[in-house]
Parts: structure tokens; C-alpha cells; sequence
């Protein structure tokens, strides 16, 4: 058992115009000191009375989760772009179309004002904004070819797609809403959304024809809108001349037509004409490197290909391999995406991964945001990892995985700035590009099959045949360097502070601003799904989660499909899209409260082995083994590897479709007379997809013919069938 060194307390920095939601009770910042903060209720009666919170407190508070802080929500430009958007204040509370048009504004506009920067004759006058739209047109393509690649090699078979320039009067006008907010994304939405008749006026059967040609335009042979309207306009000339003049058919308006194609959905119309979706957008906001004064104002991230060549197999496989099958496994070079404060040094997350990718860039992030007590704990560290907070801006480079729209839109939503540096210029990322060197020469010395930095160097040194690393045990050494070595060793570049001492004092200077609450890591970082919604709730994983609010906005839609966004590391609630905005759901059965998709999975995969006829299972089966998986100490380690893969929308439905079909919960306190009953049918046959389970205390090989008469006999007719008698509503997610 590790003795972890325990760091004082956080110091959270407020604003006046923050709110700040602390157990769901709204206050607004007065004044801080050493000892504290003073806050006061928003919603209080009468003259504001202020309350007192220490530091210890409110620490305290937000590792509970109990803390929630939205930065500047009360000030006027934020107010006002709130009440244009109808109430949304991320872009997460947007549909994926609106995104993705406000990213490709943003994008516009920062390179425009990077211009402004650099031109010492930039001028706003519409010629001069015309010679500029074109300058970066330019690099809008160079960008957009190289999203297309996804991460691969540039050809020339990849297609993308891009949007007309703006003109130089909307580009002013995009730009005065942008300053006016402080550079929110969020203002430079239109009013588009609230505009529209949502009655059609249009025949019926002129709908019908307008879905159909629409429809034929998401075509592999590409055909243009112009063509399929004039088709559509030719098959209603051919209907008309076959009626009377009391019921001819109208040709609707060519921005009738183009709107119903465009509210295919882009998915759909770019695969139907495509085959894939190629198109990606990107923005950078203009940024020259500021110097970081406060702890996370300036997060630095980038990837590094290791110089260490590791095993890329299983240790539980490899005892089992004969050594001419040891000598040939798989080895490989795994890249380091690696998370950096600018102000400190501190290392505030690591990812390990094949390739430089958009999915491990995400995931670091989150772990920057993130409680990494974990990590350090599964490493064996004896120092604790507590830099953790809301960045004030994110710092990359321009490579695919780091522009990506998924990974920009996660920056967005945390309400930080999005800055990338000039290609080709590593000196403006040197806070993230000189520790890589350090952990080259300080770490992998101690291991054979280093790559080393040049072939000279390497000379006839074969990295492969001398590796003795497994893949799987590299993210646990780099963490264990970084937190007990690299974190306590003097830094050049803090005069002789080390990086630990250096985030100590400038927490208790300045402050930082509060981490993202659960809720909103899930909204921001959350792999997205769909999932039915019925009278149990929606389903995910083979967990119910299920809320008054849920089933109020159920008896207004009916059972329908629902958005829903869960996190793989927090089975406790989910978010369902409710009335245009995110609702918070919890789980039916509380155990399931900062459970890992990976334990739940793996309690299953127990639970299946030792109950292999059953379909349902009570809570206390599921408790115990929810207990007995997590206190395994591998895959405790695991769950805390850096190394380890990031759980996908994917992955979860394969899971389902594998492992959880049919399996079904329910809670301990259920009759067990009833639940026998509802187990077999009249006859006495094991019904294997009745939502029940035996009596826990009756013997495994206790079948139907030595149940009570009573037990297997069929329930007192009642007025209607109850949940447990009727047939279950197997679905396909289950």
C-alpha cells in the first residue's frame, strides 16, 4: 500500500459574472482570500445575504461532483447570444448541422483576423476583405484536402466538399457578433432556426413526389438538383394532363425542392453520392503563443512516436507461445500524446496509440479535464497527480487528428480556446517538444529496443529482436516516470522549481478554474447512440435509466427513439435529448454509480458463466458481482492503463449484440413466489426469456417438478396482466 503525498487544498478562481451551481443551488462570486470565498444566493428573498466557503470546502465539493462552474454566464453578450439561441450555450446543444455551419464560420473568421494581425495594412474595407477571402481560400483547401484523409496518406481519389466564401459585408457582420460576445462560437448563429412555416401548404401528393426525386439526388451517379427538379416538374406536368382542371397539381418552388434535399441527412445524402463521408471542417483561432500566467491557461498538446520498440502481445498470451512464435510476435512503435501546462510543466495527461488518431487526442483531453487519482494509484506511484482543471485554451499543431471536427468541437464545449501553431515551426510548441527528449534520454535508456534518434545512432543496434517491453506495461512506466520523477525533478524553464512545487504556488496565487462536473464530461465527451424509449425507460448496456421527466416527455411523443449520451467510465446516468436540450437520467439501480463499461462488461461475462440458462438476474447477483470484478486487480489496472483503448458507440452496440441479449435486472425486493411463477410456464417448462429469476436459496438443480403446486401454477386471473407476466419486448438492442 503506497503512502500518497497529499497536496493542499485547490484554489478555485470565480469571476463576478461566473455562476456557480453548488448542490444545485445557484450563487454568484463576492470576494476571495487566503481562507476563502464569499458567494451569494442568485435566487434569494430579500436583501443578499453572502456565505462562506474555504477552500478545503469547496474542494471538497467538486470531488464529490457537487460543483458545477459556467464561466462569464451572466455577462450581457453572453446573456444576449443565450437568448438569439434560444436558451443553448455550447455546442453540444446543438444538431450536428448547426456545428458544424458555426465551426466553418469560426474557421473563416480566424483566419481573417490572423491576417488583421500580421498585415500591418489590413484594412476592413470590402475591396481589401476580397483580396483576403481569396488568400485564404487557400488554405481553407489545403485543410479541408487533408481532413479528407482521415488520417491516412493524401490521394487523389479523396473528395471533400466546401462551402461558398462569405462576402466582405456578412464577413463584418459575423465579425461584430464574435467580438461583441468576447469570441463565443455560439454568436455566430443565425436566426434560420427560429424562422420557417412548420405547416406546409403544398398537395399531399406533391410532397410525396418531392421526397421522391429529393430522395433520388443522394444517388452514386450524382445527379444535380437542377436535373431531379426538372423531373420532378416533368412527372407533375404528366399527372396534370390526365386531370381536370379543378385538380391539377402546383410544381412547388425550386427553393422548395432544394430545402427537402437539404434536409436529407448529411450522413445519408454524402454516402448515397460518395460512398463515405470525406468532408471535414476545421478552425483555428488566431493566437501567437501567449505566455502562461495561471495554472491550465494554456494547454499544450502534440504526438510523439516513441523511440522504444514493444511487444504487441498479451503477457497472459506470451508464457504460452513457443519460442519461435516469441521470436516472430508483432512488434511495434506505439505514439505519445502527450498534454502539457504551459505555466507549470505539470504533464496533465498521456495517451499511447498506433497512430496519431482524433479518438486518442479526445481522450486525452478528457484526462487533462479529468480526476487522475486513478492512474497513479494503478502505476504504484507514491506522489498523487492533482493537476486537473477547466483549460483556458487548447494548443496544437495542424496535424489531422488535432483539427479534426470531434476534437475541436470537445474544446468548444468546454468553453476553452482552440489555437494551433505555424507548420513547421516546432519552436512555438517547445513547452510539449522538449519533455519528449527528456523522457527519450531519462526513461528508455533503462530498456532494450530502443529506436534511438537517427539510423547513425542506432548503427546495427536490431530494436525488434532486443525488445522486451510488452505494449500493454508501457503506459504504467511513463506514468510512474512522469509522476514520482519528472514532476519532483528541478525544471530549467522554472529557475530551479520542479514542476510539482511550481503548480503549488501558482494554485495558491491564482486559482483555477473548477474541473467539468460528470454531467457535462459525459454531454461533451460522450460517445452518442440511439436507443428506444418505453414505459422501463431506455435501455443501455442492459441497464434501465428511467426519470419522472423522461416518461412526461414520453406520454407527449409516444415510444419513439431517442439521442442518448453515456460514458464508458460513469454507467450511472446517461443524458437523453429531451425538447431540444440534454436531460440527465439516472440509473433504475443506483450500484451502478461510477461503474466502468469494462467492469459492468466483464461482471456479465461472470455472471453468463455462472448463470448460463438465465436471462434476468435480482440486484444483489449483480452487486456482488460488480464488487468481485472491480476488486480484481487486473483489470483494475486496466481501466487505469493509458495504453488501453477509448470505448466507442461501437463497441458498446457489439457488446450488446455479443454479450447482453436477453439480460434483464431486477431489484431484490421483487415477490419470489412471483418471480418462480413468471420463470415457467403452465406446463412447467423453463420459459428462458421470461423477465424473472429463481428463488435465490432454492438449489441449482431444483426444476419445476419439485417446486410448490402453488409456485408453478398460474397466477388469480387479474384485470390486466402485470410486467412480469407478459412476454418481455426484446428489442434490437438487446
Amino acid at each position: 500500500m503506497y503512502a500518497f503525498k497529499q497536496s493542499p487544498p485547490r484554489r478555485f478562481a470565480f469571476g463576478p459574472l461566473d455562476r456557480i451551481i453548488i448542490r444545485a443551488r445557484e450563487y454568484r462570486w463576492v470576494s476571495s482570500d487566503e481562507y476563502g470565498h464569499a458567494l451569494t444566493p442568485v435566487l434569494g428573498i430579500g436583501q443578499p445575504i453572502s456565505e462562506s466557503f474555504s477552500h478545503q470546502e469547496l474542494d471538497e465539493i467538486a470531488r464529490k461532483d457537487q460543483l458545477q462552474h459556467d464561466v462569464r454566464f451572466y455577462d450581457e453578450a453572453k446573456a444576449m447570444t443565450r437568448l438569439k439561441n434560444g436558451g443553448a450555450i455550447s455546442l453540444f446543444d446543438l444538431a450536428p448541422k448547426d456545428q458544424k455551419k458555426l465551426l466553418e464560420r469560426q474557421e473563416i473568421l480566424d483566419l481573417v483576423r490572423q491576417q488583421e494581425v500580421t498585415d500591418p495594412n489590413f484594412v476592413r474595407t470590402d475591396q481589401y476583405l476580397k483580396k483576403v477571402l481569396r488568400t485564404i481560400c487557400i488554405t481553407l483547401f489545403e485543410r479541408n484536402q487533408a481532413r479528407a484523409a482521415e488520417d491516412k496518406q493524401e490521394r487523389c481519389d479523396q473528395t471533400f466538399e466546401m462551402s461558398k466564401l462569405p462576402s466582405p459585408r456578412t464577413l463584418r457582420r459575423w465579425w461584430k457578433a464574435y467580438e461583441d460576445s468576447g469570441f463565443d462560437v455560439m454568436a455566430l448563429r443565425d436566426g434560420h432556426h427560429r424562422s420557417g412555416n412548420p405547416y406546409s401548404s403544398l398537395n399531399t401528393e406533391v410532397l410525396q413526389l418531392i421526397d421522391k426525386h429529393a430522395a433520388g439526388w443522394a444517388d452514386r451517379r450524382r445527379p444535380t438538383m437542377a436535373g431531379q427538379y426538372e423531373k420532378l416538374a416533368t412527372e407533375i406536368r404528366d399527372i396534370n394532363a390526365k386531370r381536370g382542371a379543378n385538380e391539377q397539381l402546383s410544381i412547388p418552388a425550386k427553393g422548395t425542392f432544394r430545402k427537402a434535399i437539404h434536409a436529407i441527412p448529411a450522413f445519408d445524402a454524402y454516402a448515397g453520392r460518395h460512398g463515405i463521408e470525406a468532408a471535414k471542417r476545421k478552425f483555428a483561432v488566431v493566437a501567437r503563443g501567449m505566455e502562461a500566467v495561471r495554472p491550465f491557461q494554456r494547454l499544450v498538446m502534440d504526438g510523439h512516436k516513441t523511440q522504444l520498440s514493444t511487444i504487441a502481445v498479451k503477457m497472459r498470451e506470451w508464457d504460452v507461445l513457443s519460442p519461435e512464435a516469441k521470436r516472430k510476435a508483432a512488434r511495434e512503435r506505439l505514439m505519445l500524446h502527450l498534454s502539457i501546462c504551459a505555466a507549470t510543466r505539470c504533464v496533465t495527461g498521456i495517451r499511447f496509440s498506433p497512430t496519431e488518431n482524433k479518438e486518442t487526442a479526445i481522450a486525452l483531453l478528457r484526462m487533462s479535464v479529468s480526476d487522475k487519482t486513478q492512474y497513479a494509484r494503478a502505476a504504484g506511484c507514491k506522489s498523487d497527480w492533482p493537476m486537473t482543471a477547466r483549460p483556458g485554451s487548447v494548443h496544437t499543431d495542424t496535424g489531422n487528428a488535432w483539427i479534426s471536427t470531434e476534437f475541436r468541437g470537445c474544446v468548444a464545449d468546454l468553453r476553452a480556446t482552440f489555437e494551433t501553431a505555424p507548420v513547421g515551426l516546432p519552436q512555438m510548441r517547445g513547452h510539449v517538444e522538449r519533455p519528449f527528449g527528456t523522457f527519450d534520454r531519462g526513461l528508455l535508456p533503462h530498456f532494450s529496443g530502443r529506436t534511438f534518434g537517427s539510423i547513425d545512432e542506432k548503427g546495427d543496434y536490431d530494436p525488434a529482436a532486443e525488445a522486451s517491453l510488452f505494449s500493454e506495461n508501457l503506459g504504467f512506466v511513463f506514468v510512474r516516470y512522469i509522476v514520482d520523477k519528472y514532476h519532483h525533478t528541478p525544471h530549467a524553464g522554472l529557475n530551479g522549481m520542479t514542476p510539482y512545487d511550481k503548480w503549488g504556488e501558482l494554485v495558491e496565487r491564482y486559482g483555477i478554474l473548477p474541473p467539468p462536473s460528470s454531467d457535462e464530461l459525459r454531454n461533451v465527451f460522450g460517445p452518442r447512440i440511439e436507443r428506444a424509449l418505453d414505459h422501463r425507460g431506455v435501455r443501455v448496456a442492459g441497464i434501465h435509466y428511467q426519470s419522472p421527466r423522461l416518461q412526461e416527455y414520453r406520454r407527449k411523443v409516444g415510444d419513439t427513439n431517442v439521442a442518448v449520451k453515456f460514458d464508458p467510465e460513469n454507467l450511472g446516468k446517461i443524458s437523453v435529448w429531451v425538447d431540444a436540450g440534454w436531460l440527465t437520467v439516472p440509473a433504475v439501480l443506483g450500484s451502478f454509480a461510477g461503474v466502468h463499461l469494462d467492469h459492468w462488461t466483464e461482471a456479465v461475462r461472470d455472471l453468463r458463466r455462472r448463470n448460463l440458462v438465465k436471462s434476468a438476474l435480482s440486484q444483489h447477483f449483480v452487486d456482488g458481482a460488480i464488487r468481485d470484478i472491480a476488486s480484481m486487480g487486473r483489470l483494475a489496472m486496466a481501466h487505469a492503463s493509458v495504453s488501453a483503448t477509448t470505448s466507442t458507440a461501437k463497441d458498446l452496440e457489439r457488446t450488446e449484440r455479443e454479450l447482453l441479449y436477453g439480460f434483464d435486472i431486477f431489484p431484490p425486493d421483487d415477490n419470489a413466489a412471483g418471480l418462480v411463477t413468471a420463470n415457467y410456464d403452465v406446463h412447467g417448462n423453463r420459459d428462458r426469456f421470461a423477465n424473472a429469476v429463481p428463488i435465490t436459496d432454492l438449489p441449482n438443480d431444483v426444476g419445476p417438478d419439485a417446486l410448490p403446486e402453488e409456485a408453478v401454477a398460474p397466477p388469480a386471473a387479474v384485470d390486466k396482466p402485470t410486467a412480469r407476466d407478459r412476454k418481455p419486448n426484446i428489442k434490437l438492442e438487446d
